[in-house]
């Protein structure tokens, strides 16, 4: 049961979920999050959702974990747009787990 309690109390104490009622730091993090994806470059032709688990390490550098999407160019275009990008967002922790959930619009045609 000690084994059991010692593997699973880690878990829940490195997984940070954003979400509503979120604190300004991590609200920060997804508007820079937000920033840096910019605008994609290819037609999307239905709404995606995805989430993006990632890490900032000891240079405040955005690090990639786990990218759930079922759109390969768009795992592909998160990962070249976000993996080791510098952000300046403090009070988030080294080596915590951070899960951002992204939601990809239909691109519109004027």
């Amino acid at each position: 049961m000690r084994k059991l309690f010692l593997f699973i109390l880690p878990l829940l104490l490195s997984v940070t979920a954003f979400g509503t009622n979120e604190n300004p730091e991590k609200r920060e993090m997804r508007s820079t999050i937000v920033k840096l994806l910019g605008k994609t470059n290819f037609t999307i032709e239905e709404e995606l959702s995805t989430t993006v688990v990632f890490v900032i390490n000891k240079k405040s550098e955005i690090v990639i974990v786990d990218i759930q999407c079922s759109n390969t160019e768009i795992c592909s275009f998160i990962k070249q747009k976000l993996n080791y990008k510098k952000v300046n967002v403090k009070q988030l922790k080294e080596i915590e787990v951070y899960k951002v959930p992204l939601r990809f619009s239909r691109n519109h045609k004027n």
